[in-house]
């Protein structure tokens, strides 16, 4: 075989792998160009949030304690405010409920009204809020959860004054000379949202 003949053949097997070898490079560096600009990508993100405060109920009554009375007589009655505050962000309901002490306890009689008619307390002239009835055992409303008859509504932030009015009956006994007795009024409130 001529000499000639082969190193063409042999330049020619060397020219296709150089061609075979500078393709694949080629490939590569393409592919590997695809892949640096897939990962040079523009990008943004953002983020939004949600802050919660749950509300309250707060209630506050003043004075914490009525001027005590002294040397009550049959027929005497004595009328004294109370404020009832909600210094919480939520309204409320409220009831009240009394127990007053010993005996002279269910001898009192308690009536509350609002003040407000003219005059304040005093004149005793608002809007009925308990008729007389015993101390002892008095209620507004009820402390059972949800809307009862006499319940007390108070906006966020409000309050309201009540006349409270003790009397001792004219026909009061001897047997009641002397006695003290004390009166201890509570106040339940609940939410008034989302509570029928």
């Amino acid at each position: 075989m001529d000499p000639q003949v082969t190193d063409d053949r042999s330049a020619r097997r060397r020219r296709r792998r150089r061609g075979i070898v500078a393709l694949l490079a080629t490939v590569s560096l393409l592919t590997i160009g695809a892949g640096s600009v897939s990962l040079a990508q523009f990008t943004d993100s953002t983020t939004s949030t949600w802050s919660f405060t749950t509300g309250t109920i707060d209630i506050s009554t003043n004075p914490a304690v009525l001027t005590s009375i002294t040397a009550m007589m049959p027929g005497d009655t004595n009328t004294q405010a109370l404020t009832v505050t909600n210094a919480g962000t939520a309204d409320l309901r409220y009831a009240m409920s009394t127990v007053a002490t010993n005996a002279l306890g269910t001898q009192l009689q308690l009536t509350i009204k609002t003040q407000d008619g003219g005059g304040g307390c005093a004149a005793f002239t608002g809007t009925s809020v308990l008729a007389a009835t015993t101390l002892n055992g008095a209620a507004v409303g009820s402390s059972a959860q949800g809307a009862q008859a006499g319940d007390r509504n108070l906006a966020a932030g409000a309050s309201e004054v009540l006349c409270f009015r003790v009397s001792l009956a004219l026909t009061t006994g001897n047997a009641y000379q002397g006695v003290s007795s004390a009166a201890t009024f509570t106040f339940d409130a609940e939410q008034t949202a989302n509570n029928p």
